[in-house]
């Protein structure tokens, strides 16, 4: 690998264990713009001295990361980082100083902390999910299901994806008025069995209203849909609310058999009428399975939207 990092453009490295002095003074990737390491054993330190070879590198996808307490992500490069069912032994995740990063992929991690600094160029985020304990934005905390408090927003992050095991409004509401500038917004409903009941429907103050449902939001996926009783009530919360959306998506769970009766049914509960955006449609897609949950397209930087 050392002999050839100087002409690598992409590399994937994987079931191994990378020592901790991994060549540092020769190791030297000038071209290399994209580097994967799944089932990796790796520390700290070998991941420093990696990154700091890497003089162009945009994208970094980590996979079943083992064997580090504490990773440790910094580079003036870095476009997109994906992580994907690492396993960090329950540690802390840190993104610093990354000036350039536009995108933060966390697909199945679980760890205590996230934390995110200095990333001025965020504009597309998650899952966020409810197995990471703490995750710090800058300034901005979000801690289990507490809404973090209002005194600080991201104003850069036009993409948001989030993981609940219901339709928990009070909780994304939370999230939402930190996120001013939202334009689309993914609710994965991560497991259809666990559902918690939805709460404080009725509790929007629309003298005091979440900014992006206000001017922002265009687009709004529910993904894992059943169109139970709760999750019509989420919904229709969106319709009466979201003044600019554009669409409502439903990705419909592929054990519900959906037809044009369903399909009417569902316009009927959800009061289309009354939506607050004139302009709002709403599509039903059958056939989306529970296992696409932590499915996320990050392997081609060209694909505005990962989530979709």
């Amino acid at each position: 690998m050392i002999r050839l990092a100087p002409t690598l453009l992409v590399a994937r490295i994987g079931m191994c264990k990378l020592p901790s002095d991994i060549a540092a003074p020769s190791l030297n990737s000038p071209l290399l713009r994209k580097l994967t390491l799944w089932l990796v054993s790796i520390s700290e330190e070998a991941i420093d001295v990696l990154l700091s070879a890497c003089h162009v590198l945009e994208a970094l996808f980590l996979q079943d990361i083992h064997d580090v307490g504490r990773l440790h992500i910094s580079s003036p490069t870095l476009r997109i980082i994906s992580f994907s069912a690492t396993l960090f032994g329950r540690e802390e995740l840190v993104v610093d100083d990354v000036p350039r990063l536009e995108r933060l992929l966390c697909r199945g991690v679980d760890c205590e902390t996230i934390q995110i600094n200095k990333a001025p160029k965020l504009k597309v985020l998650g899952p966020l999910s409810p197995h990471v304990s703490k995750i710090r934005i800058a300034n901005l905390v979000f801690q289990g299901r507490i809404p973090p408090s209002l005194g600080h927003s991201i104003c850069t992050v036009n993409i948001l994806a989030l993981k609940f095991s219901g339709p928990d409004l009070k909780a994304i509401l939370g999230v939402l008025s930190c996120f001013p500038c939202l334009e689309k917004l993914y609710v994965i409903v991560w497991d259809i069995y666990l559902k918690a009941k939805m709460k404080n429907l009725h509790q929007y103050d629309p003298l005091n209203p979440v900014k992006c449902l206000e001017s922002h939001l265009k687009v709004l996926v529910l993904k894992n849909y059943t169109g139970g009783e709760e999750e019509v009530g989420f919904a229709k919360f969106f319709v009466f609310n979201a003044r600019v959306v554009k669409e409502i998506n439903f990705a419909v769970c592929d054990r519900i058999a959906i037809d044009k009766n369903w399909m009417t049914d569902q316009l009927r509960l959800l009061q289309v009428e009354a939506r607050a955006s004139q302009d709002a449609r709403l599509k039903f897609r059958s056939g989306y399975s529970h296992l696409q949950t932590n499915y996320v397209n990050s392997s081609d930087l060209s694909i505005a939207d990962p989530f979709s």
